[in-house]
């Protein structure tokens, strides 16, 4: 199995961990982690990532660096946030990047955690088409659609967790027409190369179970922003027994958590598998800690009750691991 995972320095300690999990819940399959890096990632980086895999049998990582042309190039979508940088966008780059006698690829994003054997989704029949991924949970918000100028009823995938035809990346020369739509819709993309991707693969996607992909919000009680009466039997899986839990906000890594995860044990377990045990990062600037401090003190009080805001409203659920 080939997996694919990007990172910079960042999010070095949170792939780490990821592919920990991996490693543990796929110990009898031979995986080759192919690690797309930036060029802040130190040596000592790598090392910590060649440490993850040397304890188990048939598991071994491939490091790309990333060009100067990919590194200079001007992304577009505004303003990064702290926990997406354009290391992003490198996944665009895959059939470039990767040996050509691989054909397919799971790309996982390092900010998740996976519990199950990923064969059952490594083997998944995508057919003709470019890829396989899972609903976005804002996959039914109109606007998603009527920016990227394509019909409501194809859908829209979240890009986390992407199994990648990498054969007909190559036969039809995808990477040109990213960077088309990059050049030519700059102003209608807001969820980077996800939007990028959902555009040129509109008609060409195979979706597959939510459990592969437990976004976030897929955890929220009051969430309006999917179907979910035509998902519900998935949500209810995915949610009790999910193979892949993904940390699309809330990461449980940070030191601040107003709204904790209700699977954020679930990262911590694997987590203290690693040499990484108890880290918590601090990303605030003092005046946001500041800010947080005193909203947290008048939620406190009741004079902002925390259950009047719908994103920090999770469902009453049992932690899973």
């Amino acid at each position: 199995m080939d997996i694919v995972a990007c990172t910079d320095k960042w999010f070095v300690m949170p792939t780490g961990v990821m592919m920990q999990s991996v490693c543990m819940n796929n110990q009898e399959t031979e995986i080759v982690f192919h690690v797309v890096l930036d060029d802040n990632v130190t040596a000592k980086d790598r090392q910590d990532l060649l440490d993850i895999v040397a304890s188990y049998i048939e598991k071994s990582v491939v490091f790309y660096d990333v060009n100067k042309e990919m590194q200079d190039r001007v992304f577009p979508a505004g303003r990064f946030r702290s926990d997406i940088t354009k290391t992003t966008y490198y996944r665009l780059f895959l059939a470039e990047l990767l040996p050509h006698e691989i054909d397919k690829v799971l790309y996982l994003d390092g900010d998740l955690i996976v519990r199950h054997s990923l064969l059952p989704l490594w083997n998944i029949d995508f057919g003709e088409n470019a890829v396989a991924a899972v609903n976005d949970c804002s996959s039914g918000l109109i606007d998603y659609y009527n920016r990227l100028k394509y019909p409501y009823d194809l859908g829209y995938f979240n890009a986390g967790v992407l199994l990648v035809n990498l054969k007909y990346w190559r036969e039809h020369h995808v990477l040109r027409d990213f960077i088309a739509y990059m050049e030519k819709h700059a102003e209608s993309i807001r969820c980077h190369d996800q939007d990028i991707l959902n555009a040129v693969f509109c008609d060409k996607k195979v979706f597959v179970p939510l459990k592969y992909n437990l976004q976030h919000s897929f955890l929220w009680k009051n969430n309006q922003e999917y179907d979910y009466w035509k998902y519900e039997r998935e949500v209810l899986e995915a949610r009790w027994d999910p193979t892949i839990v993904h940390y699309t906000n809330d990461k449980p890594w940070y030191k601040y958590q107003r709204c904790p995860h209700p699977f954020r044990s679930t990262w911590d377990k694997y987590q203290n598998q690693t040499k990484w045990r108890g880290m918590k990062v601090e990303k605030r600037l003092m005046k946001l800690r500041i800010i947080n401090f005193v909203a947290d003190i008048i939620r406190k009080k009741g004079i902002i009750p925390i259950s009047n805001d719908s994103k920090c409203d999770y469902i009453d659920i049992t932690p899973i691991d």
